[in-house]
C-alpha cells in the first residue's frame, strides 16, 4: 500500500493512512514514525491492557489511553479504532473498528495519534490553530468549538499564510528565549456554519467534505519553519455585540487559562502533567496571551483580522479580496 509521507510538527511521517496534508518537503528519509493499517476489530467496552495514563468520557467513554508493559502505547477509540504504538515511539498500528469510518480514523490519525506522540516524546503542543502574519505567527488556542479554526480563516483571507490548524508544536529558539512554530496542517476543517469564510478569498480555496462532516479548506500554507510566535489569543465568540474587545491576560490568569485547552484531555498520568503545568508556566512568561471578544456570524463582519492581529503586535495582514 502507498505510503503517505509527510512532514508535520517536526515528524517525518509515512502513513498508510491518508492524512490530507501537503507538507511533503523535507518528508523524505527514515521516517520518526510509520502509521499503518492492521486488522478489523470488534467494538469493545473494555479499556485496552496497561496503566491507564489518560480516559475521556462525554455521554459514554469516548477514549482510553495505556501504557502497556513493553513500553508501548494503546490508544482506544471505543467507537473508531485502536492505535497500537510500539516501543519507542517510531511504529504504529491502526486497528479499525468493524463497520467504523476509515476516514474517522484518518481524522484521529493526523490529530489525536500525532498530538499524543508528541506529548509523550516531552515536546509543547497546544491545542491552537495559527498563521503566519509578516515574519512571526499569530496562534488561536481554545477547545473544539470556540472558533480557532474560523479565526485562522479571517486571517488567511486576508493574506496570512496557514501554518497549521488545531495542533501546534512549539520549540524554544536558541538565544532569544521565545518559540519557534513547526508547520502542520494545511487544511482548516470547518463547521457548516462557517461556510461562508470562503466568499473571503479572492479565489475561492480547495474544499472537500471530511467523514465528520466538515469542511475542509486548503488555504496558502506557511513555508517558513519554525517561524517566531508573537502572541497567542483565545477567541470568545460574540453573537450580541459588533465590536472587537481584546485583553492581555497577566501572568497567572494567562496560565490558567492555557491549563483549560490541552490538545488531549483527560490525562492522568502525574508526569504529563507535571510537564503540561511546566511548559504552559514558561510559555506565558515569554509569549502575552490576550482574550479576544469577537462579533460572531455568521456573516461575519469586516475587520476582525486587523483588530486581532493589531492587538498583538502585528501588522495587518494584507488584504487579498474585500468581504462580499
Amino acid at each position: 500500500m502507498t505510503l503517505d509521507r509527510q512532514f508535520l510538527y517536526g515528524l517525518r511521517v509515512a502513513s498508510e493512512v491518508p492524512l490530507h496534508q501537503e507538507r511533503t518537503a523535507a518528508a523524505d528519509g527514515e521516517p520518526d514514525v510509520a502509521i499503518r493499517w492492521g486488522r478489523p476489530i470488534p467494538g469493545r467496552e473494555a479499556p485496552p491492557p496497561g496503566r491507564v495514563i489518560a480516559h475521556l468520557e462525554t455521554d459514554q467513554p469516548y477514549y482510553t489511553f495505556t501504557a502497556t508493559d513493553d513500553g508501548g502505547y494503546h490508544l482506544r477509540f471505543y467507537r473508531t479504532c485502536d492505535f497500537v504504538v510500539a516501543p519507542g515511539l517510531r511504529s504504529v498500528r491502526v486497528d479499525l473498528v468493524a463497520g467504523a469510518d476509515p476516514g474517522i480514523a484518518g481524522i484521529l490519525t493526523a490529530g489525536a495519534l500525532l498530538s499524543f506522540l508528541l506529548t509523550v516524546r516531552g515536546d509543547v503542543v497546544l491545542h491552537a490553530s495559527a498563521v503566519q502574519v509578516g515574519d512571526s505567527v499569530v496562534a488561536f488556542v481554545g477547545r473544539s468549538g470556540m472558533g480557532k479554526s474560523t479565526m485562522a480563516t479571517l486571517l488567511c483571507a486576508d493574506g496570512g499564510a496557514l501554518v497549521t490548524d488545531d495542533v501546534l508544536r512549539l520549540d524554544r529558539i536558541a538565544g532569544d528565549g521565545g518559540y519557534g512554530c513547526r508547520l502542520g496542517a494545511t487544511e482548516l476543517r470547518l463547521r457548516k456554519s462557517a461556510a461562508e469564510l470562503t466568499e473571503r478569498f479572492a479565489a475561492a480555496p480547495t474544499a472537500r467534505v471530511t467523514s465528520d462532516a466538515r469542511d475542509a479548506l486548503r488555504v496558502e500554507p506557511a513555508t517558513r519553519d519554525q517561524l517566531p510566535l508573537a502572541g497567542i489569543m483565545i477567541p470568545l465568540p460574540d453573537h450580541e455585540h459588533d465590536t472587537v474587545e481584546v485583553t492581555r491576560l497577566g501572568a497567572m490568569d494567562a496560565l490558567i487559562t492555557l491549563l483549560r485547552f490541552p490538545r488531549l484531555l483527560g490525562w492522568t498520568d502525574p508526569a504529563v502533567l507535571d510537564r503540561q503545568f511546566q511548559q504552559a508556566g514558561e510559555i506565558v512568561e515569554r509569549v502575552p496571551v490576550y482574550l479576544a471578544r469577537v462579533p460572531w456570524g455568521p456573516p461575519f463582519r469586516s475587520g476582525i483580522a486587523a483588530a486581532v492581529t493589531a492587538a498583538a503586535g502585528l501588522p495587518a495582514p494584507v488584504p487579498v479580496s474585500a468581504p462580499k
